[in-house]
């Protein structure tokens, strides 16, 4: 690896000594391209007639084109929305030309706010998409929040060919063109940040707050100079910077959501930012944030299974967990940035990013078994008297945070330009894999002797009668059996620094840059979990002691009677203060503990070459990227005796990643795309750590997830093909075709053990999760988008615009031999695996966002519905039985689990009061839908909860211009 490292930064530097050396002298045009009223406008193209180079403006409408001969020159710049500038600028030997140009909007009634509006908003966005080297969609402040998107996920999640795993009614991961969320990057300012979770490397987008970015860039192809982790796509957060004009931004608002006895909310955002100096040198601005949700949940979470009555298999639901989720989640950051401009084109700078997120509550659990099956009528089932209920709290306090900084430079130097930057990041999540948890397990309630019956007439609300005259909700029948102390925390520690040199050259009058680069990045990641169990017998405490207040009369709209609930305060004080009457499990705190510990390094070597050039209406750009990853690790672990031992291990690889795109201009506005490209996914820390962790609270089963050190890297080849058009005075209408296909397929598998205490520990049945490499998997895409004012209508209407975006996506994979295969046996050693051909885990076929807008005066309002299918969780089924048994089979109740279709209708409108100050309304998950999973059909659902929609208002300052 160090040999890899030598030979790069040798190249790098030799290169850089041949290219730079001394040129003719020559001159430089620069500028800031601006609107009417003076805000920047970045994405503009800036060219030189005819047939010369050509530049785009910066995030702060800068641009600079050097290596020019001294001559008058004729130059045009261009942006969608607004009307083309053409003027003459006179180059001199070694002098920059200035050039500032104030575009004005394409027509009188075409009127497009400056700053803080959503027009704006989408007209930088399709103008940074238009001069992108690569296929990217852009999604600028203005328009994040002109709909009720809390975070960054639930914001990227309404582009096309992206579609989100949710958790707690807001997004969690994004997944980008069929690929689950490992598939997928996220960085901020174009630095690679950790995940605060410990078993992922994908990071959980519900952490970052999403007012405090100035855009979100989801790159969906990439260059050589981008990290080549990202088969899926990269999420580029960018944060806000410091413009022409003072920024002095403020907002506030407060909500509320009418679930289990009403939810309260409250948000608040600032930005103040301002340029200093003679030359305005100097840039100063802090963006912040903050907001707290007290969230409701009613969530329902049934165990589907087959049960056996005269030798015929049935369908069923064994259980049932009835949960209420009180929350208090607290969210807030900042972002602060500064920068020095030494001359056009050359500045250094810090950018940062901080963001915290308290995901706080309490979960309330009734759960209702059934006993042995002794009759079924049609939708009724029958059983003895040998059911039984539980009860059980758990308190979350998953303290979540992810920080990034990078210091850096920029300088340009006629024809050579050179970056460097440093940056440290950290992520952790303390308290946020175990929580505090108390079963009242051990009263008469909860042992075997209650007829409990099963009625599916719905199968998405599976009820559970009782026969008799049993009150299954006296509290002084559920007595407390066991108390958990958590002790959990895991750490990720960045170290980046990076380093590129760039050439722009002529050769017969085609003009390009040669771009080579380095980067080096050390991730350290730790986990500790320290548990107590406290559970040898029963105590003495009963639910009817530690009584709450807090009840849920309405749970699930009133389909289901909720019992009394406990106060976690009182428990603490009855419970854990006299664990004498439980006693400590020390065989289970060691066992659940110690092998969940792991320690791991990944250092990576990065180097490329990339060179841009134009051939008239045709512009390449061709690279290699190279990647040495090196791995190693530690790992807790129990020896035959059951005493804590370590296990060590390394891993090291490289990997060449090829990458070309093209673009061609069919005419003025209309462009034609291709690119082909490889990345690769590397696993998750925890994957390839042997380390086990214990979630005790997942249902119906606790889950065991354990690590798989033989696990290699997915490899994934890119193709695109997109046609994209822009529209006078603004809009887009693009379309086009996508396909990869992957190597080294990783599966996460998921197998139930019962009785087996190698694998479940002290728990009779557990779920253990294990990831495997599987030998391919491909998938097949089109996307299209359409977004555009539709100022052509008569009257009223002209204020209508659409943002409407569509992709489907086909995949099939190949399973590895003996994948999920039943249990081998003496007579049946080696017994087949599965071999069907699914789709991808998390790839959803049909996902599309319709939005409508209106924009007339001093009213704006925006409509949004979004979509996705259904897809894969995870693959669960085992090949015991034909896969077309309708009990048995793919399609039965112990079928791959499926995350549920989503569709969710949201609308906020805003009407501005007095110059800056609007008031802002919104309406969130009106459609009241459904989060959860099923297994195998939608009939047997293992989890679905509800959030009911969510009504806000409040009021919002921007120093914008009218």
């Amino acid at each position: 690896m160090r040999t890899f490292l030598c030979t790069i930064s040798v190249t790098f530097l030799a290169a850089v000594l041949c290219l730079s050396s001394a040129s003719a002298q020559v001159g430089s045009i620069a500028g800031t391209v601006k609107d009417s009223s003076g805000a920047v406008l970045p994405g503009a193209r800036i060219e030189l007639q005819q047939k010369g180079p050509s530049a785009v403006s910066d995030a702060q409408g800068q641009f600079l084109i050097s290596n020019l001969q001294p001559a008058a020159y004729s130059v045009t710049v261009t942006y969608i929305g607004f009307s083309a500038l053409q003027t003459s600028v006179n180059v001199t030997a070694g002098q920059i030309a200035h050039l500032d140009a104030a575009l004005q909007v394409e027509t009188a009634s075409q009127v497009v706010t400056v700053n803080g509006d959503r027009q704006l908003g989408e007209v930088e966005a399709i103008n940074i998409e238009r001069t992108a080297d690569n296929i990217v969609q852009v999604l600028p402040a203005q328009v994040i929040t002109s709909l009720p998107n809390t975070n960054i996920a639930d914001a990227v999640g309404r582009l096309p060919s992206v579609s989100l795993e949710r958790d707690e009614g807001e997004g969690k991961y994004v997944q980008i063109r069929g690929t689950e969320p490992r598939l997928s990057n996220l960085t901020i300012n174009g630095v690679n940040v950790p995940s605060p979770e410990g078993n992922v490397r994908n990071i959980k987008m519900d952490i970052i707050p999403s007012g405090i970015v100035e855009f979100i860039e989801v790159n969906k192809t990439l260059s050589a100079n981008q990290d080549g982790d990202a088969i899926g796509g990269s999420v580029n957060l960018v944060t806000k910077t410091a413009g022409e004009r003072p920024t002095l931004d403020f907002e506030g608002q407060g909500g509320y959501t009418n679930i289990i006895g009403g939810r309260w909310l409250d948000a608040f955002n600032g930005t103040v930012g301002q340029r200093a100096g003679a030359r305005k040198q100097w840039g100063f601005l802090l963006g912040s944030t903050y907001d707290w949700n007290g969230r409701g949940i009613n969530d329902l979470e049934p165990a589907p299974g087959v049960t056996t009555l005269n030798g015929v298999n049935y369908p069923y639901f064994a259980s049932a967990d009835l949960r209420t989720y009180k929350y208090y989640r607290t969210r807030y950051g900042f972002a602060p940035e500064v920068d020095y401009v030494i001359k056009p084109g050359s500045s250094l700078y810090f950018k940062g990013l901080y963001s915290d997120f308290h995901d706080y509550g309490e979960t309330y659990v009734y759960t209702p078994n059934v006993g042995t099956l002794q009759a079924v009528n049609g939708n009724q089932y029958t059983f003895d008297n040998t059911g039984f209920m539980n009860y059980r709290e758990y308190i979350r306090r998953p303290d979540q945070q992810i920080f990034s900084g990078m210091t850096g430079g920029r300088h340009d130097l006629t024809s050579n330009l050179f970056v460097y930057e440093f940056s440290v990041s950290r992520a952790h999540n303390i308290g946020g894999q175990d929580f505090a948890t108390t079963n009242f397990n051990g009263g008469p309630i909860s042992q075997p002797g209650i007829q409990i019956n099963l009625d599916m007439n719905n199968p998405y609300e599976p009820k559970f009668p009782v026969v008799g005259n049993v009150n299954i909700f006296d509290p002084t029948k559920y007595v407390v059996s066991s108390y958990t102390v958590p002790n959990y925390a895991s750490t990720q520690l960045n170290f980046q620094g990076a380093a590129s040199y760039a050439r722009r050259y002529s050769t017969h009058e085609h003009y390009g840059t040669f771009e080579m680069g380095l980067k080096v990045r050390n991730g350290h990641k730790t986990q500790s979990e320290n548990d107590y169990f406290f559970d040898n017998q029963p105590g003495t405490v009963t639910l009817a002691n530690v009584l709450s207040t807090f009840t849920n009369s309405t749970y699930y709209d009133k389909a289901y009677t909720y019992g009394p609930m406990s106060d976690y305060n009182k428990i603490i004080q009855q419970v854990g203060g006299n664990l004498a009457q439980l006693g400590y499990d020390q065989g289970s705190s060691i066992s659940s503990s110690i092998p969940a510990d792991f320690d791991a390094n990944e250092r990576i070597y990065a180097g490329y070459l990339m060179n841009t050039i134009g051939f008239g209406k045709l512009s390449v750009q061709a690279g290699v990227r190279f990647e040495a990853t090196d791995s190693t690790y530690r790992s807790g672990a129990l020896d035959l005796s059951g005493n804590p031992t370590s296990v060590t291990g390394s891993s090291s690889y490289v990997n060449v990643l090829p990458s070309v795109q093209l673009q061609y201009r069919l005419q003025q506005n209309t462009n034609l795309r291709g690119t082909f490209g490889m990345g690769i996914s590397r696993p998750n820390f925890s994957d390839i750590v042997p380390s086990r962790s214990i979630d005790p609270n997942t249902s119906p089963y606790p889950t065991i997830s354990a690590g798989n050190p033989a696990l290699k890297p997915t490899k994934g080849n890119n193709y695109d093909i997109l046609v994209e058009h822009y529209f006078r005075p603004y809009g887009i209408l693009q379309a086009g075709f996508f396909y990869k296909t992957l190597s080294d397929t990783i599966y996460s598998t998921r197998n139930r053990f019962t009785n087996n205490t190698a694998q479940c520990v002290q728990y009779t049945t557990c779920d253990v999760l294990e990831s495997i490499n599987g030998p391919s998997g491909h998938i097949t895409g089109f996307e299209a988008s359409w977004e555009q004012r539709l100022a052509f209508l008569p009257g009223a209407l002209n204020g209508l615009g659409v943002a409407l975006n569509y992709s489907y996506t086909s995949s099939q994979v190949t399973f590895p031999a003996g994948f999920n295969a039943v249990t081998p046996s003496a007579t049946d050693p080696n017994p087949p695996g599965r071999s069907d051909h699914p789709s991808l885990q998390r790839q959803a076929p049909n996902n599309y966002n319709v939005g409508l807008t209106y924009d007339k005066a001093r009213f704006s309002g925006r409509f949004a519905m979004s979509h996705n299918d259904a897809s894969i969780y995870s693959y669960f089924w085992i090949n015991s039985a034909p896969t077309t048994d309708p009990v048995l089979g793919l399609k039965g109740p112990n079928g791959d689990q499926y995350l549920y279709a989503h569709t969710q209708y949201d609308i906020q409108g805003s009407y501005r009061l007095y110059k800056g100050l609007s008031v802002v309304a919104y309406g969130l998950n009106l459609s009241n839908e459904v989060f959860g999973f099923y297994q195998g059909s939608k009939q047997y659902p293992i989890q679905r909860e509800f959030y009911h929609p969510t009504y806000s208002i409040g009021f919002r300052w921007t120093s914008a211009a009218e």
